[in-house]
């Protein structure tokens, strides 16, 4: 199991409405989450939230994309010290499809390694309830500066856990 990186500098056709639209200056971290529900978002949250300074000391600032909505998505941040982080509602996907991020394959969701990483991470990070579509919905990191994709991770699974500092770090920033 583990993600796929990539430093292309691919162009980005954001929503027009994106708050995205607007990362010039600093690079920025855009970590897309599943759910709240998901533990292993749940965990990408503590471990963003444990590697803040790290990243902003490397040279980005930090956005999450989510499916809910700014309300339900707030306390979320709150718990995990990240109020202070941009947060985009994306409960159309827009931004997911905008990012080229697919579908979780059946194979993935049963596959025994994912279950057995699941259960240790509800342990400390807890799970509730999401829906079939975001169950499905794969997440990934990227660093964006202007219009412009400087590096990538793309999950090839729920579990897999990436290293955001180095993600960071692995890329040059526009100048």
């Amino acid at each position: 199991m583990g993600g796929h990186c990539s430093h292309d500098r691919v162009k980005l056709e954001l929503p027009a409405d994106s708050p995205l639209r607007g990362l010039a200056g600093r690079p920025t971290l855009v970590v897309f989450l599943r759910s709240f529900g998901c533990t292993f978002c749940r965990e990408a949250m503590a471990d963003v939230a444990a590697a803040k300074h790290a990243i902003h000391d490397a040279g980005a600032n930090i956005a999450f994309v989510h499916g809910a909505s700014s309300i339900e998505a707030a306390p979320w941040f709150a718990k995990y010290d990240l109020d202070d982080v941009m947060a985009v509602s994306d409960p159309d996907l827009a931004h997911y499809k905008a990012f080229g991020l697919g579908r979780t394959n059946t194979g993935s969701m049963i596959n025994p390694r994912v279950w057995t990483r699941g259960a240790m991470c509800a342990v400390s990070h807890g799970f509730g309830s999401q829906t079939y579509t975001m169950m499905r919905q794969l997440p990934g990191v990227f660093l964006v500066q202007h219009d412009r994709m400087l590096a990538a991770y793309r999950h090839r699974s729920p579990a897999d856990r990436p290293d955001y500092v180095a993600l960071v770090r692995s890329a040059d920033p526009l100048k």
